[in-house]
């Protein structure tokens, strides 16, 4: 399509939008709730550019302060202002009834192309079927039996930082992030199906790997702004015969291909044996589920990309800030390792028993949780509950707000969980010692709802993180076994934390996370 082709429909549009637009505003009841300032909004991107520039959306933490925690900002494209749901009852309402408040529809399509039509894609009651269907893989009897896949990648992990550092002599400043990445491919390709990715060198590994960084990079770039708001605007664009839009993910293509060719020669082996891989566990399932109730060939295999890709790298990215931040805060790093030093036992039960462990992690999640915002559009006209009075524009105060089908809600979750109104002034501070004192933490009823410990990082409701006891377990072997063999140090980096996907390290335009490591014991 030539270039001309393109502006022609999208200057339609955008006339279109304008008409709508100014249709809409005079209907519109949330008209009354207070926008953020509009000095500061784009006249075409609207506050969303604003809102990209700025770390993890950090700057919605600035306009909870001056508007309360449920307020409007301006959209891009002349569209319908979005209203920021930071009020943790509006955002319960919301994620809890989550077929009348799906995610975009105009995302599903390269949803589609990265990761398939798995539990993440899947909408309705196609989502009820496949997460029905999946759940038994992530029960907690099932996450204890897959501790020592954890454990055994893990201590891989640590053998390779160590024979890393020892290149260089007993210590020295590395860029941590690729390692970590690398140990949760390696975890969850071996609980996903039963696969090794070789500490992050085998081939497969190295693609995915240069994949991500590619997209990573891209997500910082003005097209890598533009790309996801123009999908909003202009749904048709997923359609034209751009590469980048039709070219299957390349951890799709990967996880498709070697769990494909291990279902098709071991179907038998899988249906019949203990193993206790996800893939295992499906298939062992699907056995005894019947026929129609089943997922298909195509679903089952696209599940397990959906987990390869999706979990790893959101694990990794949260770790890598919780070890960034032990770095930062060397009391915290000697008391965690008092507390692990001779660690053995590194079963499920054991390592939840540990509490500072617990709340070191608790702390990584809060303030750095691995998706900082979640985004949602209402599919029929709806009353929204508040925790608390908003006042409105013209100086009301009220308890709920009347909403209209097509309305989108930004849910901030790194907002709901350092809001320093309830969390205190170093709301954004690391401090996990607040965790074990009482009255430290604020009461439950000032918080997000959520599957664990009142913290809004796996969301809410039946969209809720299906595998968040499998990432906790993760995160907590992973900070084990590396702070009790390395002592971390800060660097003098400006590390700035940026959303690409998922909450991505950057140092200036590079995407890195320099931690100096040194070693003080021997891993092996």
């Amino acid at each position: 399509m030539s270039s001309l082709g393109i502006l022609i429909p999208i200057s339609l549009t955008l006339l279109s939008l304008l008409v709508l637009r100014y249709i809409q505003r005079r209907k519109d009841p949330t008209s009354n709730v207070r926008c953020a300032p509009t000095s500061e909004a784009h006249w075409l991107w609207g506050h969303e550019y604003i809102v990209w520039q700025h770390e993890a959306y950090k700057v919605y933490l600035k306009w909870v302060a001056d508007l309360g925690p449920l307020f409007r900002i301006k959209a891009s494209f002349f569209q319908r202002d979005v209203i920021v749901a930071a009020d943790n009852l509006a955002s319960h309402h919301i994620l809890a009834n989550a077929y009348r408040y799906p995610k975009a529809p105009a995302f599903l399509p390269l949803t589609d192309k990265l990761i398939g039509k798995g539990v993440v894609y899947a909408q309705g009651d196609e989502h009820k079927h496949q997460r029905r269907l999946i759940a038994p893989a992530f029960t907690l009897g099932a996450v204890k039996g897959m501790s020592d896949d954890v454990v055994e990648c893990t201590q891989k992990f640590v053998g390779r930082v160590a024979n890393h550092v020892k290149s260089q002599g007993t210590e020295t400043t590395m860029d941590i992030a690729p390692f970590v990445s690398a140990c949760t491919l390696d975890i969850i390709g071996r609980i996903a199906f039963g696969h090794d990715f070789g500490c992050g060198e085998s081939q497969e590994a190295k693609d995915i790997a240069e994949s991500w960084h590619k997209d990573v990079l891209l997500g910082r770039t003005m097209t890598g702004f533009l790309a996801p708001i123009m999908m909003c605007a202009f749904p048709w664009i997923t359609k034209l015969p751009i590469p980048a839009l039709q070219t299957d993910g390349v951890a799709k293509r990967v996880a498709i291909k070697l769990a494909g060719e291990l279902l098709r020669q071991n179907k038998a082996q899988l249906e019949s044996g203990d193993g206790k891989d996800i893939l295992s566990i499906l298939v062992k399932d699907q056995k005894k589920s019947k026929h129609d109730e089943r997922l298909s060939h195509t679903t089952l295999l696209e599940n397990i990309s959906t987990f390869i890709m999706v979990g790893h790298e959101t694990t990794s990215c949260t770790v890598s800030f919780t070890l960034w931040e032990l770095a930062r805060h060397p009391m915290v790093q000697r008391k965690l390792r008092q507390e692990i030093r001779d660690l053995s036992d590194f079963s499920y039960d054991h390592i939840q028993s540990l509490p500072y462990l617990d709340a070191v992690c608790r702390e990584g999640l809060r303030v750095h949780p691995a998706a900082p915002r979640t985004d949602r559009i209402a599919l029929e006209d709806d009353v929204i509950p508040l925790s608390q009075p908003l006042t409105t524009v013209d100086g009301k105060a009220v308890s709920s707000i009347v909403i209209k089908a097509g309305q989108v809600f930004h849910i901030p979750s790194v907002v709901q969980n350092t809001d320093p109104i309830v969390w205190g002034k170093d709301a954004e501070e690391f401090r996990p010692e607040q965790w074990l004192l009482p009255g430290g933490v604020p009461s439950a009823d000032q918080l997000p709802y959520g599957p664990y410990g009142n913290i809004a990082s796996f969301l809410d409701g039946p969209r809720s993180c299906i595998g968040w006891r499998l990432a906790l377990l993760e995160f907590k072997i992973m900070i084990s076994l590396l702070i009790r063999d390395f002592e971390l140090t800060s660097t003098p980096d400006d590390v700035k934390g940026y959303i690409a996907g998922t909450l991505q390290a950057f140092v200036g335009e590079e995407v890195k996370m320099p931690i100096h490591v040194k070693v003080l014991r021997s891993s092996e």
